[in-house]
């Protein structure tokens, strides 16, 4: 009887972690394409008002077209998915969740910011500086709360950075950048009104951070993840945005410059993510 019923019990526990083990899968899956989707809504957006006549010269300009809750949500959106992702290696993990940081301060402080908040009046102008000023907070809080949360429940990866040279100079510089970047938007957000430089920061680090967590695949051997030799190629073509860029802005003179940048990196963000969601497709979660 206790056989029967300890064995029955077994092939009952066998059964719920097989499905626990399913919808964590599901769970990765979803979270993949949907890191694929909210980047390709960005450019549906951009490719449907170009067809109409509306191009501008950067994506942030369209904050002010009318589909600037859709641009804002996608990014908001992102960043939240980069931040909850759990990537593998910790240094992919790292990066992302560095990358999702950024995300919210380019979804939040557009760069067209100075322009926008002259047109208004003053009492409007002090009560777009204090929501956005309270959004900003907001998100230094609960990334302080996250970054609690995780030392608390053992998934601090400082350590294990700290053992492999390569990852151990990234996280210095990485985390010097973060301490700059923060001083900036006290420096320029709260006793500036402008917030001069930093949307354009935040995107370029953005951009920097999403590169490393490609490198974490794209070179295997140094960061001891799961490679796949295609995002070597990806990691190459976001690196070469930055001569592109170059060329456009003194070669060419284009007034597309940044615009051409950001849509290039987010076509390789979403190229990303969909060779990834590819690559794991039945593949297991890492424990």
């Amino acid at each position: 009887m206790n056989e029967s019923y300890d064995s029955g019990r077994g092939a009952a526990s066998g059964t719920a972690a097989t499905g626990t083990d399913v919808l964590a899968r599901e769970t990765y899956r979803h979270l993949r394409l949907m890191l694929a989707t909210l980047p390709a809504l960005i450019l549906l957006a951009i490719l449907a008002l170009a067809l109409r006549g509306t191009v501008e010269d950067s994506i942030s300009a369209y904050y002010g077209q009318p589909v600037r809750d859709l641009f804002v949500g996608a990014m908001v959106g992102i960043a939240v998915c980069l931040i909850v992702y759990r990537g593998f290696p910790p240094f992919e993990d790292y990066a992302l969740n560095l990358a999702g940081f950024f995300a919210f301060f380019v979804a939040f402080v557009p760069n067209t910011l100075a322009d926008d908040l002259a047109k208004l009046s003053e009492a409007d102008r002090s009560e777009a500086l204090f929501g956005l000023r309270a959004s900003i907070a907001a998100v230094v809080l609960a990334t302080l709360l996250f970054v609690g949360m995780e030392w608390r429940l053992g998934h601090w990866t400082l350590p294990t950075l700290w053992q492999r040279p390569i990852t151990r100079w990234v996280l210095i510089v990485a985390n010097v950048l973060v301490g700059v970047f923060l001083v900036l938007v006290v420096v320029n957000g709260i006793f500036h009104d402008h917030f001069a430089n930093v949307h354009v920061s935040a995107a370029i680090l953005l951009f920097a951070s999403l590169a490393m967590a490609v490198a974490a695949h794209a070179w295997p051997g140094r960061f001891g993840s799961p490679g796949d030799p295609r995002h070597r190629t990806v990691f190459w073509l976001m690196v070469a945005g930055i001569p592109l860029a170059l060329v456009l802005e003194f070669v060419i003179k284009s007034e597309s410059t940044v615009i051409i940048l950001e849509a290039w990196e987010i076509l390789l963000f979403f190229s990303f993510w969909v060779v990834e969601a590819r690559r794991t497709w039945h593949a297991p979660v890492p424990g």
